[in-house]
């Protein structure tokens, strides 16, 4: 089986990272300038109206899961860099 090794600092990272995604996405206004209205008469409008609303609903969730995401990558490199160096002063006089 591979082993995968992870740096605290490739969890911090990852963290700050994905805070930059959420505010990205929340510095997204609106998608586009288009007014449903423009279209007309139709179920174009309707269309659209649902297309910017459901883009706005996602935009937001996906943010709020970011923000979340981002808190456990920075607490879990925090954490590891806790235990490691524990670890690292119970075991200084120990011989290997």
């Amino acid at each position: 089986m591979p082993e995968i090794a992870v740096s605290a600092e490739d969890l911090v990272r990852l963290g700050e990272e994905l805070q930059e995604v959420r505010a990205f996405l929340a510095a997204l206004d609106r998608v586009s300038g288009a007014e449903p209205w423009a279209f007309g008469p139709g179920r174009t409008a309707g269309a659209v109206t649902d297309v910017l609303g459901n883009w706005e609903r996602y935009r937001l969730l996906l943010g709020r899961r970011l923000e979340a995401l981002a808190l456990g990558a920075r607490t879990a490199g925090a954490a590891y860099v806790e235990v490691e160096t524990r670890l690292t002063e119970a075991t200084r006089g120990a011989v290997p």
